[in-house]
């Protein structure tokens, strides 16, 4: 890591590192053995922390009106936990929740869009379809980063990682920053894996 005026400094970085995964990881409560509420209201706490890990593309043309949209798409496992977010602020944008049963429903709305894993048949053809928008893609399913997805949160043990195809969220616009990546698995989609 680089301080001003380009030095090294490994220092700091050995400080951020422990820091970032503090912010991102460390919360008290330990992940349930299923898909229960406290796993998925850690996921929707880990949700509103990537946002400020994840930079999207400026909004020139921003209006007074506009929100910044967390969206769900299928089952709904996380309830009132997602909701919890809504009036918090990304950017300066307060934030909406909006939830679809259908693909064809998600709206541009939406900068972040959590995909169930009611949907995982679907996954390739849903993220192909939002390759040229910035949305950030998000989901718990197999092989759901492999197969377009941008953010994939996995169990190790009691707790959740990450698996990021970075390819395809550089390829929306989306800039993620680096002590993000050190945490996670970077991987690639996977040949016939249903992408574009």
């Amino acid at each position: 890591m680089r301080w001003r005026g380009g030095r090294e400094c490994p220092g700091l970085q050995r400080l951020l590192i422990p820091c970032l995964v503090f912010l991102l990881l460390g919360l008290s409560r330990p992940v349930s053995a299923g898909p229960g509420a406290s796993e998925y209201a850690l996921k929707a706490a880990l949700i509103y922390k990537l946002t400020r890990f994840v930079r999207w593309p400026d909004g020139r043309d921003r209006r007074p009106d506009d929100t910044f949209g967390v969206c769900l798409l299928g089952r709904d496992d996380f309830g009132p936990a997602l909701d919890a977010l809504e009036g918090r602020t990304v950017n300066g944008l307060p934030i909406t929740i909006h939830r679809f049963s259908q693909s064809r429903e998600i709206n541009r709305n939406c900068q972040m869009l959590f995909i169930s894993d009611s949907k995982k048949a679907f996954v390739g053809p849903i993220t192909g379809t939002l390759a040229d928008q910035a949305v950030l893609t998000i989901g718990d399913c197999s092989g759901f980063a492999e197969r377009g997805g941008m953010i994939q949160f996995v169990r190790h043990g009691r707790r959740v990682g990450f698996r990021i195809n970075l390819h395809r969220a550089q390829e929306a616009g989306l800039k993620v920053a680096a002590p993000l990546l050190q945490l996670a698995t970077i991987v690639k989609d996977s040949p016939g894996g249903g992408g574009r």
